[in-house]
């Protein structure tokens, strides 16, 4: 058999059998689920002490911000559950992104970022350089309350104005993050420093570490923002 035979035989070898396989399988998102978020609420069993603190954090969680009540003077959003909303108080952004309508409510003189759209992800923002060329890596919100006046508060005089996002994103200098669900939060703060801090240094004898616990510090002079 020649050359050329042989390999119009295994050709046509190769086509047949892929003509008998299966159809291969492809994954669809089919979207946000339907029924009860089945998240967001209590663990079963607590106390009726407990649940009265859960529910205190879940309102003061719920609260929207206004000048008066501390809202800015820079801000990403008015509220802790406006950005963690879907699929219940503590989750993640909602279809409708609230930070379009926040820009300029009360008569607030923000622009909308570019990166900031209607049905979009709530964004944060942050820059990776600082403009010497240091690193930067915080936070930048994208609000101002400059022109706000929302009957607690009066900032039509404020001449506070926000970064640059336009210039620094045609610089590839903008990187971003959504919210992060919250839920299990409070787990995790129970968990104290002695538990978890001999842990972020177990190793086996291969040199793995045998603990998903990770010690980390926060800077306590860094300036709080309403995120």
């Amino acid at each position: 058999m020649t050359k050329c035979t042989r390999l119009l035989t295994f050709c046509v070898a190769v086509l047949l059998t892929a003509s008998q396989a299966p159809a291969q399988f492809i994954a669809r998102d089919p979207g946000p689920r339907g029924g009860p978020a089945g998240a967001g609420g209590t663990l079963p069993g607590l106390s009726t002490g407990q649940i009265d603190v859960f529910n205190a954090g879940r309102n003061d969680f719920e609260e929207t911000d206004t000048i008066g009540t501390g809202l800015g003077p820079r801000f990403n959003l008015d509220s802790c559950a406006g950005c963690h909303s879907q699929p219940a108080t503590g989750g993640s952004s909602s279809a409708v992104n609230p930070q379009v309508s926040v820009a300029t409510a009360f008569g607030a003189r923000n622009v909308v970022p570019s990166f900031i759209r209607p049905d979009g992800p709530v964004r944060e923002a942050r820059f990776k350089y600082k403009a010497n060329g240091t690193r930067d890596g915080g936070v930048h919100a994208l609000f101002v309350i400059s022109g706000r006046k929302d009957g607690t508060g009066d900032a039509t005089g404020c001449t506070i104005q926000q970064d640059d996002f336009e210039g620094n994103l045609a610089r590839n200098n903008v990187i971003f993050r959504i919210p992060t669900p919250t839920f299990g939060g409070g787990l995790i703060e129970m968990i104290p420093d002695s538990a978890c801090i001999p842990r972020s240094t177990n190793a086996d004898a291969s040199g793995a570490f045998t603990s998903i616990c990770r010690a980390g510090t926060i800077p306590v002079s860094t300036p709080a923002t309403r995120m």
